[in-house]
């Protein structure tokens, strides 16, 4: 075996039980969305594709739904096998190491001087991003395809590009980012070498265009794309938390490797007085991502992979004209300097995720209500709850039918006028005789757990009492029947 091919499969092993580790942590689904990702994939194997949603009434998702996840639920299919909490569990270990692998791979083949350094700062940059690769969800697909696009741009292997366009297109509706790093590189390699390669463009638009049109959802797909990435996500999310952007001490503490690897790479700029553009490409991207992490925090999953190979870039030249020059004490010297630095890095980030994961940890709280609801509740009633349970109660019992989920902005999307009347209970601010839940809902039952995040439903649930009996009550969460 080759050495590169041995230090790849070591670094592989490593990132491997390292996901391993962290995920297994809890035995539970990290995060939310998760939940219904896998659910879904339990459903196509059992009924086939899924062509109506009811199962989140008050949602823009059951007026016209199309599943812009498709390929990603059925690629979840054989985890259900193992049952879906341990699939879940299973695919985000092979998702979230693909990412890594893929990263160190591509760092490999530029020749980058000390791989596993920068794929360790991208592993480690933050507690944020570590915990965000234990979800299972495709974010890590997303940066592997875009890092694999622009590798079949650079060795002009176009076919293969209009293939893995088509591939994310069906993935995951953040195709749009690889159109857009594609984009900017067909940029850029336009000002420097005044060729006009249309290829660049016109295979992997041509391979997502393809992807839109062949799809079992067309053309409701088209729609509920623009509504999923304009609508609810780049131009109005305005509910999600994951959409909204961090608070100035919240990003300098989340992105300040980012920062420092940007930043000092204008430091060889101005030494060299030159820039190429595969490096322009890099800075550009870095620092575009940089300005749209401050109006939303999603972006810093694009911003920390394209900021630390900005650096790997500009600093690989910079340590090969070292090493060249006889610098033997300074290399060294960096090296020991860069050892600490990322050691001191891991374990911030290792406990701060591990912490992260345990205090996320509750929706598994809500089993009681769940089973008791699984049990007695007959098929078809429709349950009021707060949108943040959804996934959980829906992958707990897709026979009844829930009021919200998912995405906030999606019911907001669906009719404002109740939605700002939901807001008002959940928040505490509603001040009036009507019990608008039943007014405007009509529920058989309102689910609430006694998280913080419940406290204002439980209230209003009580002011109300007179409507609601209880049916279900632990000290997670209690189950009321509207009478």
């Amino acid at each position: 075996m080759q050495v590169k091919s041995r230090r790849l499969l070591t670094i592989s092993i490593f990132i491997a039980a390292f996901f391993s580790i962290m995920q297994f942590s809890t035995p539970n689904i990290i995060g939310f969305d998760g939940y219904w990702h896998i659910k879904m994939a339990d459903i196509i194997r059992n009924d086939g594709l899924v062509y109506e949603f009811p199962w989140a009434r008050e949602t823009i998702l059951a007026d016209d739904f199309a599943d812009v996840h498709l390929l990603f639920h059925l690629m979840l299919v054989p985890f259900t096998l193992f049952g879906l909490m341990l699939g879940a569990k299973i695919a985000a270990v092979l998702m979230a190491s693909a990412c890594f692998i893929v990263f160190y791979w591509f760092l490999e083949k530029h020749n980058i001087k000390y791989p596993a350094f920068w794929t360790a700062a991208y592993l480690f940059s933050s507690v944020s991003l570590t915990y965000r690769f234990m979800l299972p969800r495709q974010m890590p697909l997303a940066v592997a395809l875009i890092l694999l696009s622009v590798y079949f741009i650079e060795n002009k292997k176009y076919a293969y590009l209009g293939i893995l366009s088509m591939v994310f297109a069906w993935l995951y509706s953040g195709f749009v980012i690889g159109l857009f790093a594609v984009l900017a590189y067909f940029t850029i390699d336009l000002f420097f070498s005044k060729k006009l390669k249309w290829k660049i463009l016109a295979y992997p638009f041509g391979g997502a265009a393809v992807a839109l049109i062949a799809n079992p959802y067309f053309p409701g797909n088209i729609s509920f794309l623009y509504d999923q990435i304009v609508r609810v996500n780049l131009a109005a999310n305005l509910y999600n938390a994951e959409w909204k952007p961090w608070t100035i001490l919240e990003f300098l503490k989340n992105s300040f490797v980012p920062i420092i690897f940007i930043f000092s790479s204008f430091f060889i700029i101005f030494k060299n007085k030159k820039i190429n553009s595969v490096k322009l490409f890099y800075l550009l991207m870095s620092l575009f991502f940089l300005a749209y992490t401050f109006r939303t925090r999603r972006m810093y999953e694009y911003l920390v992979p394209f900021s630390v190979l900005c650096a790997a870039f500009f600093y690989n030249d910079y340590i090969e004209n070292a090493q060249s020059k006889n610098k033997f004490k300074y290399i060294k010297n960096l090296k020991y300097a860069a050892v600490i630095g990322i050691a001191v890095l891991a374990a911030l980030s290792t406990y701060g995720t591990f912490s992260l994961i345990k205090n996320s940890d509750f929706l598994n709280d809500f089993d009681g209500c769940s089973g008791w609801m699984r049990d007695n509740v007959q098929k078809g009633a429709v349950v009021f709850i707060n949108a943040y349970a959804f996934p959980y109660l829906f992958l707990k019992n897709s026979d009844l039918i829930y009021t919200h989920g998912l995405d906030l902005t999606y019911s907001y999307l669906h009719d404002r006028e109740k939605f700002e009347k939901y807001m008002g209970i959940l928040k505490g601010t509603i001040r009036t005789n009507v019990d608008w839940i039943q007014e405007d809902y009509a529920p058989d039952y309102v689910f609430s757990g006694k998280q913080e995040q419940d406290v204002q439903l439980f209230n209003y649930i009580i002011a109300n009492k007179k409507k609601y009996k209880a049916a279900y009550e632990d000290r997670n969460c209690a189950v009321l029947e509207a009478v």
